[in-house]
């Protein structure tokens, strides 16, 4: 496997560097979950992309590429690197934002909102390539239900500690 379809070129530079901001934002939050719980949060935040990702990111869908093209390549997996630290923060300001069920649905929303224009972005700059009718605006579905159900799965282990 190589790293590269065609390069190492801007899309590329553009993914490590917000791999480096992610994980900067990461380690400069304080730690509010437990080491095991944010592992959990780390898992969940790799495995439902790439469930989603190898779903509808080939056949029989093959909705859109990432990075360079339809090879899987070395930077292909490196884009993982940038969805655990993602949902620790996503987590870490629901904790710190919603102390009242109240705001919960605002709460996504606005979440799924920077998603959506952090994915146009990624779009724009050639990280991800849309295909077969594929339109950015049904990510939006993706993020309600996964944030949603991370939200769900916070609260079902916060209740049980």
């Amino acid at each position: 496997m190589s790293w590269t379809e065609s390069g190492f070129g801007f899309n590329d530079y553009c993914l490590l560097g917000f791999i480096i901001i992610a994980w900067g934002v990461f380690f400069f939050l304080p730690k509010v979950f437990s080491k095991q719980f944010t592992v959990l949060i780390f898992l969940y935040s790799l495995i439902v992309p790439s469930i989603i990702d190898n779903s509808f990111g080939i056949a029989p869908f093959d909705y859109y590429d990432i990075m360079d093209g339809p090879q899987y390549t070395g930077m292909d997996l490196v884009l993982y690197l940038l969805y655990p630290p993602y949902g620790y923060i996503f987590l870490y300001f629901y904790k710190k934002l919603c102390k009242s069920d109240k705001y919960i649905v605002l709460f996504i929303s606005v979440a799924t909102l920077v998603s959506f224009c952090f994915e146009w972005l990624n779009h724009k700059i050639g990280i991800f390539h849309y295909k077969h009718g594929y339109q950015i605006i049904y990510s939006i579905c993706f993020y309600l239900i996964t944030q949603t159900i991370l939200i769900v799965y916070y609260r079902i282990v916060e209740l049980k500690h």
